[in-house]
């Protein structure tokens, strides 16, 4: 029999879910964000450092690659798949979370500032994200890995599902996004995997 790698399905109600949650959040952004330290940013430690490096997508492109190394030799196309697909994920759920931040145009948060929704003004570089924060672009791909990767190996959710959830928070605990930023990053991301690929679908080897 051809091996299969079965993806496990995304519930709609998963994305009904983070809606809300980003709804929700935006009412606590700036009371949460407030009681971040300010010098947060200018003294990361190496745990919030592994954490961090998780929304780069470089690390999940050598994730792949070793993914692709370490595979069975009569499974190295289904391993090449799985691992393509995780790349793709986090890098296109990356992108979309910066291509929406020059749309929304949140500016990062601001001290005594917390929580705004303060659109920033248009100027001649109105497509550059850099200064934006909704959504997260690290989160995304933090995210976007993470979701792959439990769809195609439940049992790593809970540790995989972690480690992404740490990543959003370091954006947070460094005052670089609100809740809501790195919320509305997790919806891309399952947007994202849906899209991708269909609940009930299958990939052959």
């Amino acid at each position: 029999m051809t091996p299969l790698t079965i993806l496990r399905p995304i519930p709609s109600w998963t994305l009904y879910a983070s809606g809300v949650l980003i709804l929700v959040a935006t009412l606590f952004d700036g009371a949460l964000l407030s009681k971040m330290p300010v010098e947060s940013s200018t003294q990361r430690g190496d745990f919030i450092s592994l954490l961090r490096i998780l929304g780069y997508l470089p690390t999940w492109i050598l994730f792949s690659l070793l993914l692709v190394l370490a595979a069975p030799t009569d499974q190295k196309k289904r391993f090449r798949e799985d691992a393509l697909r995780i790349t793709l994920t986090a890098m296109i759920s990356g992108i979309v979370a910066e291509t929406l931040k020059p749309i929304f145009r949140r500016p990062d948060p601001q001290v005594g500032n917390e929580g705004s929704w303060e659109r920033a003004p248009l100027n001649d570089q109105w497509w550059d994200g850099t200064d934006f924060c909704f959504p997260s672009g690290h989160s995304a791909v933090a995210f976007g890995a993470a979701v792959a990767i439990s769809r195609r190996w439940p049992k790593t959710t809970p540790l995989i599902g972690m480690a992404a959830i740490g990543c959003a928070i370091t954006r947070i605990y460094e005052r670089g996004h609100h809740p809501s930023d790195v919320i509305a990053s997790l919806l891309i991301a399952l947007c994202v995997s849906r899209l991708m690929n269909p609940n009930g679908r299958v990939i052959p080897d």
